[in-house]
């Protein structure tokens, strides 16, 4: 990490800072949980589910069937977008933000701080989840279709996989579980507040006026780690509608036609199966994700800092 007591002032956060930064915590998350994703999407499908006895049996027996790497299949489609997934969510919750702010300066006037209140990192986090599905939705589509390839290989890669769904039913079928996709990822919204609460807990004396924190590595993997758990947990019901209808496109009429047919077939639990992998994923994946993006964003903030630094010697020079 960063030594931040090195640092004389605190920077300027930049949207662009946070794109990129939200950019490497996206494929530091990747390589960590994808494979329990993997697991998650495998048991959350209706043809898939009633080969594995459990979460365990699905990653044995896939490591056994398909080796390795095939937990690792359809990363090739999130391991080209999920960066810039990331980056357009903390970009967006950055500028989200700002804007709140812009229009609501009366509060920062009154709590004579910088950092934002905990209403507007909640609205914040779910429109960057509902401005983000516009992107996830084709990409976890793709993503689903060739997780769910098992032993016969029908679809060579993503290009391969969205070619066929565009060939089968146009621009829609590429978008075909938008209102889930929407639906779960405004869990964007516990997110940032559950990092920013569990941040602002773990220091006690932050003093009025300061426009940051500064917390060491653990303290960071345990925020980011229970946020993403908070999140998943939220909306984790219309991840799995998302992944039925994304599996099956043909099978279901929509969103609540899903519902309504999971529902009768195998009663309420199937809104919850799957959850295990999930949340086993959820803490290091996210506690990578924000561990990766805190550190490029101190790298970024020092950059900054030191260009400053640097103007205002060469300033003083001409004086």
């Amino acid at each position: 990490m960063l030594d931040v007591d090195e640092l004389p002032e605190k920077p300027h956060i930049d949207t662009l800072d946070s794109f990129l930064s939200g950019l490497v915590g996206g494929l530091a998350g990747l390589a960590v949980g994808h494979p329990f994703d993997t697991v998650k999407v495998r048991l959350q499908s209706r043809e898939l589910a009633s080969r594995y006895k459990g979460t365990w049996n699905c990653f044995v027996t896939t490591v056994k069937q398909e080796k390795f790497i095939g937990l690792y299949k359809g990363m090739a489609s999130p391991a080209v977008a999920v960066a810039g997934v990331n980056a357009l969510v903390f970009g967006s919750y950055t500028w989200l933000i700002k804007f709140q702010e812009g229009r609501d300066s009366s509060i920062a006037k009154e709590h004579n701080t910088h950092l934002p209140c905990l209403k507007h990192v909640f609205l914040a986090g779910m429109g960057a989840g509902v401005i983000t599905s516009l992107v996830t939705c084709p990409m976890e589509l793709v993503k689903v279709q060739l997780q769910n390839q098992t032993k016969t290989t029908t679809m060579k890669g993503p290009i391969d996989c969205m070619r066929k769904l565009y060939a089968t039913g146009g621009i829609s079928n590429c978008f075909k579980g938008m209102i889930p996709t929407m639906l779960r990822e405004l869990s964007f919204g516990p997110y940032f507040l559950t990092y920013e609460f569990i941040c602002r807990a773990f220091t006690p004396d932050l003093k009025k006026g300061s426009v940051d924190y500064e917390l060491t590595g653990p303290k960071i993997i345990l925020a980011g780690g229970s946020a993403g758990i908070i999140a998943w947990c939220s909306t984790y019901f219309a991840d799995v509608v998302k992944t039925r209808v994304q599996t099956e496109p043909e099978r279901y009429k929509g969103f609540v036609d899903c519902i309504i047919r999971s529902y009768r077939s195998e009663g309420w639990r199937i809104f919850f199966r799957g959850l295990t992998p999930t949340i086993l994923r959820a803490f290091p994946s996210n506690a990578a994700t924000f561990f990766a993006y805190t550190w490029t964003m101190k790298a970024c903030q020092t950059h900054q800092l030191a260009k400053k630094n640097t103007m205002k010697h060469d300033e003083a020079v001409i004086l």
